[in-house]
């Protein structure tokens, strides 16, 4: 299996962070109209809050991975790879350099963000792209691990979720310097963040069978999407 990034108390790996050093820089593009399918990387279920029943399920997990799978395994370590590994790969997409997904992510994955990627319009396109100083929220939504005893392997797949935000500091000062009482000038900032708001939501998977000669995790699905776009979408239904 390919790597993103080894064992959860290792950040990345050496491609990743060349990547990460180096910066990929985000090609201009222009606004569109607004009148276009909603921003769908691949059809996953959209997720946007922590389950609180997924969250104790979570805390079973993490006690059988640790005791018979592997005990170096932190989730906040993990949690801080997946972080580095969506601006990397986000900014990868964004160029259109999808062959560079390779290593990182899926074969199936890729085709199918590839195809949807060229759907989008630029205003979407312009979205995709994601600074870690622009996540606001990321939450390890659901830990699962799948057993198969007659080739006794061991898979587990942690499905993360991302909250993105562009330009934050900017609306904190006009909800706190622009003329007019704060709850106005909150009201007119919390409009503008509505259109700016992207969740991610990213699959990791690895090979945690006893005989597994890679230790590394890989993508095993993304999307991002825009959470108004998708209230606009039910508005409409």
């Amino acid at each position: 299996m390919a790597s993103i990034f080894a064992r959860s108390a290792r950040s990345f790996l050496t491609p990743l962070m060349n990547y990460s050093n180096k910066r990929v820089p985000f090609k201009s593009v222009r606004y569109t109209s607004s009148n276009q399918q909603p921003t769908m990387l691949m059809d996953l279920p959209r997720v946007v809050y922590p389950n609180i029943f997924f969250t104790i399920k979570n805390f079973f997990s993490r006690m059988i991975i640790t005791g018979y799978f592997d005990q170096t395994f932190a989730i906040k370590s993990f949690s801080e790879g997946a972080r580095q590994a969506l601006t990397v790969v986000s900014q990868l997409i964004a160029n259109d350099q999808f062959d560079d997904l390779q290593g990182f992510v899926t074969r199936e994955a890729i085709n199918e963000v590839r195809k949807n990627f060229h759907k989008l319009s630029s205003e979407q396109k312009q979205k995709i792209p994601v600074e870690e100083s622009e996540i606001v929220f990321s939450y390890p939504y659901l830990i699962g691990i799948i057993m198969d005893d007659k080739t006794n392997t061991r898979m587990v797949e942690i499905t993360m979720i991302f909250h993105v935000l562009r330009d934050r500091e900017l609306y904190r000062q006009e909800i706190l310097n622009a003329p007019g009482g704060v709850a106005s000038n909150w009201t007119s900032a919390m409009k503008k963040m509505r259109d700016n708001i992207v969740v991610c939501n990213y699959k990791f998977l690895r090979d945690m069978s006893k005989n597994a000669t890679d230790d590394s995790w890989i993508i095993s699905g993304l999307n991002h999407w825009l959470p108004s776009e998708y209230e606009d979408q039910q508005k409409q239904s």
